[in-house]
């Protein structure tokens, strides 16, 4: 190194200056990467915010449904009761209107004429109807059974898939053909209702997936220690290259306005997270389009209220 004070003032400006240009550079890539990190935790937060707000519009809703199933319930009873108090009465009625009047013209025998054969056919029609009611609130008690808390409690599947079909049953046309191979199931500690939700979205997706008609293939079995649930559609399936990307939050193949890219994903979070369970796509479903499997162990912890 020269002697020449000035060379070496230069040299020692020199280095302290490459030294700063480094350590600036050094703390400009981790501004970078903080930055970087804080976006990806900014982008998590919101999937999770959006997520928690869709449980809690699913718990309200859930919540909401089996009150209105139960206020429709009790006048529906009562009717049921008075009708078929009606019914009971029926022989006498039409005895009556039989037996006719002195006092009545042709026109009115005739109006009693009609009625004895209609009454019983009203009658008739107005029971089936409360009944199948009954039915109704029932099931939508059951589908929501649960589902406004993270509660476990016994339930047979089967009749959650059953329950679920009927709820849904306005959005199921004729031109669906709905094939149910349903095996015998233990019954299993689980959310019923939060269970329910999953088999609402992966039905319902099946159905838009498959346009204006197809075939809903849906099976249940037990499998060792484990239940299946298996829900195969008629419709394009889906691709390998974004079979793992459909659990993802907010990821959706719809059009824009069409859905929230949310319902796999929560779905995934109660089989997985709440059930210690698995949901995955597979190949050899009875359906032409994408099978979706569900895997749920018969004995699990309460990991709900964990």
């Amino acid at each position: 190194m020269s002697d020449n004070p000035y060379e070496k003032a230069y040299q020692r400006e020199k280095l302290a200056r490459n030294e700063a240009e480094h350590l600036l550079e050094d703390l400009s890539r981790k501004l970078y990467d903080k930055n970087e990190e804080i976006n990806r935790l900014y982008e998590d937060l919101k999937r999770n915010q959006s997520i928690m707000v869709q449980h809690e519009k699913l718990a309200s809703v859930g919540e909401l449904a089996s009150g209105i199933a139960h206020e429709i319930n009790n006048p529906v009873g009562f009717c049921l009761t008075n009708i078929n108090s009606l019914q009971d009465q029926l022989p006498i009625l039409l005895e009556a209107c039989a037996a006719g009047s002195p006092d009545w013209d042709a026109e009115k025998r005739a109006d009693a004429d009609y009625l004895r054969e209609d009454l019983p056919i009203l009658i008739r029609e107005t029971i089936d109807g409360l009944i199948s009611i009954q039915t109704i609130v029932r099931d939508l008690r059951y589908y929501s059974r649960n589902s406004n808390q993270d509660a476990f409690s016994g339930a047979d599947l089967n009749q959650g898939i059953k329950s679920t079909l009927n709820v849904l049953r306005n959005k199921i046309s004729a031109q669906y053909q709905i094939h149910l191979a349903l095996g015998d199931l233990p019954l299993i500690h689980c959310n019923q209702g939060k269970l329910n939700q999953v088999f609402t979205n992966l039905i319902l997706n099946g159905l838009q997936a498959m346009g204006a008609s197809g075939n809903l293939y849906i099976d249940s079995y037990q499998d060792g220690d484990q239940v299946v649930i298996r829900i195969s559609d008629d419709g394009p399936g889906i691709e390998d290259a974004i079979a793992l990307e459909i659990f993802q939050p907010f990821y959706t193949t719809k059009k824009v306005g069409d859905g929230t890219g949310l319902g796999l994903s929560i779905s995934r979070s109660i089989i997985t997270e709440l059930h210690a369970g698995q949901i995955c796509l597979v190949k050899d479903g009875r359906g032409q389009g994408a099978t979706f499997e569900i895997r749920i162990p018969i004995e699990q912890e309460d990991l709900g209220s964990a």
